[in-house]
């Protein structure tokens, strides 16, 4: 029998909307920043690097920022790495809000 925890979170992976699955990886890649989780850090950050799509303006911007935070894991500089990455996961969240609300009716 699985786990009720792991069940939850399978399931709420699998109803996520594509913005919603990237605050999941900056939620895990923050965490494991906090766990000073070296290999977990990279993992997530390769993930984000290679789910990148390059037909987009931003995508090269993201690709630097997130070769610099490899750079930073591997220096064990998990505050640094923080710093740059929260503002950025809060964006998403708001934009992944904003891609779900309903529009106004007036």
């Amino acid at each position: 029998m699985q786990n009720p925890q792991q069940v939850y979170q399978q399931q709420a992976i699998m109803n996520a909307s594509p913005l919603q699955l990237v605050v999941k990886l900056y939620d895990l890649l923050l965490q494991a920043t906090y766990r000073k989780d070296q290999d977990r850090v990279r993992d997530v950050l390769n993930t984000l690097t290679e789910s990148l799509n390059f037909d987009h303006e931003p995508a090269e911007e993201l690709f630097q920022l997130y070769q610099y935070c490899q750079d930073l894991a591997r220096d064990e500089n998990y505050e640094e790495i923080r710093d740059i990455l929260e503002p950025l996961r809060d964006a998403w969240e708001q934009a992944s809000k904003g891609q779900t609300e309903e529009p106004a009716t007036d």
